[in-house]
């Protein structure tokens, strides 16, 4: 049996970062795939930054609301086993909850400033790879 190159690749967990733009309720949420080592790194960075200059805060899971909720950000390969996606919104960043305890679940956040850059920076990128457009960029900046 002979294996190609395509195999193997197919079998390997892509790495990088998964984004998602939580904005619909009913339809998928627009997300990119973030590959670039050296995107990947800046997000990265952006995110140990905003978790340790953070302030910790315990919030308590919202009812589903409809429009923009934040955005998504999955560790993929290897880096994401055993870690669950975060969502940022403004100066919040938190671990996704579980969606069968969420209702009555209160979990961590941290309140950081540098949320609020990486954010940006996310939405930039969302704009400049397409999956989201200026409608709804001014939707998401008006809502937060």
């Amino acid at each position: 049996m002979t294996a190609f190159a395509s195999d193997l690749q197919a079998e390997q967990p892509q790495q990088g970062l998964r984004v998602t733009y939580l904005l619909y309720s009913g339809r998928p949420n627009p997300s990119v795939l973030v590959t670039d080592p050296a995107q990947v790194r800046a997000i990265e960075e952006q995110l140990a930054r905003s978790l340790a200059d953070g302030q910790r805060t315990t919030v308590t899971e919202s009812p589903a609301v409809l429009g923009y909720t934040g955005i998504q950000i999955e560790r993929l390969g290897d880096a994401g086993r055993g870690s669950a996606p975060l969502v940022l919104r403004g100066t919040m960043l938190r671990e996704k909850a579980d969606p069968a305890q969420a209702a009555l679940a209160s979990s961590s956040a941290t309140v950081s400033r540098d949320a609020e850059v990486l954010e940006e920076l996310l939405l930039d990128l969302g704009r400049d790879q397409r999956v989201i457009g200026d409608v709804e960029l001014s939707v998401i900046r008006t809502s937060k």
